[in-house]
């Protein structure tokens, strides 16, 4: 059985996020920094697992990989731009990783945009993802 690591593809999905933002924006990968100020984005990717429906004789199949972007912003416009900018970037970018072949992103779901009026204040957006891709 073929299996792929999780980190190099979350390493070219973090890469194809940060470009249309730049500066404007920090990404993240598993949590935010203590200090973080938003604009910002958190990516929270799962540790992947084969396609249990598409797997070979030799028990070899598509690795998926899924994770949630939250989108975080002071205002309703700036969490939404966040969203906008992670999202356009994840589904128009294919990642490049050696050694596989990955297809393009698709949206499973997101939530609607809100504020965390418990503790920080801010307003966040999520949407969930899935990318796959296969060992070459």
């Amino acid at each position: 059985m073929t299996t792929l690591s999780a980190a190099p593809l979350i390493e070219a999905l973090l890469a194809i996020i940060r470009a249309p933002v730049g500066e404007d924006c920090r990404i993240y990968w598993g949590g935010a920094a203590a200090n973080a100020a938003p604009p910002y984005a958190v990516v929270y990717p799962d540790s992947g697992m084969l396609t249990p429906g598409r797997r070979t004789l030799a028990n070899n199949g598509p690795t998926e990989l899924r994770y949630q972007i939250t989108s975080v912003g002071a205002s309703p416009a700036q969490a939404q731009w966040v969203a906008d900018k992670t999202r356009a970037a994840v589904l128009a970018g294919v990642p490049v990783v050696v050694g596989r072949r990955v297809w393009p992103t698709v949206e499973e779901g997101s939530q609607p945009l809100r504020r965390d009026d418990v503790s920080t204040n801010l307003w966040f957006a999520t949407a969930q993802y899935l990318t796959r891709s296969d060992p070459v």
